[in-house]
């Protein structure tokens, strides 16, 4: 079967930081980043839409240094074969291009923090990679097949 996908929309949906934070005290090799995602798919658009959101903190507290969000469409053709929306979720018969899309927003979400937190003390802390089986664990109501 071949499938055609596309990139039909892609842009930052909220970027905040706290600059009253001291960050004098902080190890940047201590802040940890915290993720959350949701897949929507619309099968009247043929389209899934994914946002996805990471949270810096100190690693010490739950307060929020700096927070990014990424909003982006994709649509798949034909839908139907590669998306089947059950009660409470949907599966899917190509789990390697929700990945794709999955690492897409993951590598957009990078970029946008790099550039929003250039200047600032987070500068230098780095997103790490995040291996797409802990990203699939923590995909409620998605599988293949």
């Amino acid at each position: 079967m071949e499938i055609r996908y596309k990139i039909e929309s892609m842009e930052e949906s909220g970027f905040s930081y706290s600059p009253d934070f001291n960050y004098d005290g902080i190890d940047m090799n201590a802040v940890t980043y915290q993720f959350a995602h949701n897949l929507v798919p619309d099968a009247e658009k043929c389209e899934l839409s994914l946002s996805m959101t990471a949270e810096i903190t100190p690693g010490n507290s739950n307060e929020i240094l700096a927070k990014e969000s990424i909003y982006a469409v994709f649509r798949i053709e034909p839908f139907d074969k590669v998306i089947q929306i059950k009660e409470g979720g949907f599966r899917t018969t190509e789990p390697l291009l929700i990945d794709t899309f999955v690492n897409i927003v993951i590598g957009a979400l990078r970029g946008m923090l790099v550039k929003n937190l250039k200047g600032t003390p987070l500068a230098k802390s780095v997103m790490p990679l995040i291996p797409m089986d802990v990203i699939r664990q923590n995909t409620a109501g998605l599988s293949d097949k």
